[in-house]
């Protein structure tokens, strides 16, 4: 193949699914894909069948790629690699012959039935008791079989491509909000993090100090991110006093450009802030589980809360600017649809930053988002339209695509 392989960018309400012409039963299989995200969690590829739970799926699981495979005999499950999230590409493979992956499947059923090849989001839910989280983030190379399907679906070779993830390495900024003022904020139900936690979110703004995210709890449990003198700081305490750790950026992160946040807690109480490329780590003795209680609050605080804040969180107004792409331990909440609570001035999109889905290839079902949509299903009869590239794609028939692919 001359050149590079093509690249797929996907912000979390994007997909690429292959309907294949007719139902396909393999015995083997030998799937390889490359990635790219900083989510700790997210589909990257998975067969789905109309007419039966068969599937392997692929995803990311806690920063982990998790492989699952049901050939009807109910799931098995297997992991491979750690910190998979950190915004360098990564191969997974996974090759099976019969009933042997590394993994040894039990029963006579060694056939595995699919009807489509989906990626970012999984849209085929029939038989799917937990829906793998949206992919952030890009994929190269999904070779199927000795099948190469991002390429085939670029090139029009292939019939029917159902796809609004958008060709090349694009900048992802999903769903960024825009806090006017100091005093707007707003709060979602409580952030469950009690064993462990993976938290990512993209800010920009020109104001160097403000309150980012706070959720208290038991006791003295608590959590808090903010900007302080133009530096990220997480302070927490998990019943052992309060903790900070400051970021080691170059510079202050005032400056007007996105800037990318990773905080993660393990099972081993190891603490590590990232901040762009610079990452700060941390293990804390003693308690481990992080009890959090009532709403966790973005942006700011009620006029009357920041004169009871714990010692070491230093701010004492809101934060005002962009907020993006927030992944609170593997949920990506709508800011302002979710929102138990709003107060001030806050708008969707963020000055001077296009969405990925307005600035690409041609206008791939731009209204599409899955978190908006509660019913997946098709009803609508709405007829493919061609696309350049000879792809096509169905309005109105877009459901939300899991990424999902194993090791």
């Amino acid at each position: 193949m001359q050149g590079e392989a093509s690249i797929l960018s996907y912000d979390g309400s994007m997909y690429m699914k292959v309907v294949v012409p007719q139902v396909m039963h393999t015995e083997a299989e030998d799937v390889s894909l490359r990635f790219m995200s900083q989510r700790a969690y997210g589909l990257l590829m998975a067969t789905t069948s109309r007419d039966s739970a068969d599937t392997l799926r692929l995803e990311l699981d806690g920063g982990r790629v998790k492989l699952t495979v049901n050939l009807g005999k109910g799931p098995e499950t297997l992991y491979a690699g750690q910190k998979l999230n950190d915004n360098e590409w990564h191969t997974v493979r996974v090759v099976r012959r019969g009933k042997t992956y590394k993994l040894t499947m039990a029963g006579d059923h060694t056939r595995l039935e699919f009807h489509n090849i989906e990626t970012g989001i999984m849209t085929e839910r029939r038989f799917v008791s937990a829906i793998p989280s949206s992919f952030i983030g890009h994929l190269q190379s999904l070779r199927f079989n000795g099948m190469l399907y991002i390429d085939l679906c670029k090139n029009g070779d292939i019939d029917i491509c159902e796809l609004n993830a958008r060709f090349g390495m694009r900048s992802i900024i999903a769903d960024p909000v825009t806090f006017k003022s100091k005093s707007s904020y707003l709060s979602l139900a409580t952030l469950q993090a009690y064993t462990s936690m993976h938290l990512f979110f993209q800010f920009k703004t020109t104001s160097p100090d403000g309150f980012i995210l706070f959720n208290s709890g038991d006791g003295n449990d608590f959590i808090a991110v903010e900007l302080v003198k133009g530096y990220i700081h997480y302070v927490f305490d998990l019943g052992n006093g309060p903790n900070v750790i400051k970021g080691n950026s170059d510079r202050a992160l005032h400056d007007n450009q996105w800037h990318n946040v990773v905080i993660t807690r393990d099972n081993s109480n190891i603490h590590t802030l990232k901040v762009d490329a610079k990452a700060t780590s941390q293990v804390v003795n003693g308690a481990k589980n992080l009890d959090l209680k009532g709403d966790l609050f973005i942006a700011g605080l009620g006029p009357g809360m920041y004169g009871s804040l714990p010692k070491l969180v230093a701010s004492r107004d809101g934060f005002q600017g962009c907020l993006a792409s927030v992944d609170l331990n593997g949920r990506l909440p709508d800011l302002l649809q979710d929102a138990l609570f709003r107060s001030g001035q806050i708008e969707r999109g963020c000055e001077g930053t296009p969405s990925l889905k307005t600035i690409s290839d041609s206008d791939f079902n731009s209204n599409y988002n899955p978190r908006n949509n509660k019913n997946y299903n098709d009803s609508s009869g709405s007829p493919f339209h061609h696309l350049p590239g000879g792809l096509m794609c169905q309005h109105g028939h877009l459901y939300p695509a899991v990424g999902e692919l194993h090791l």
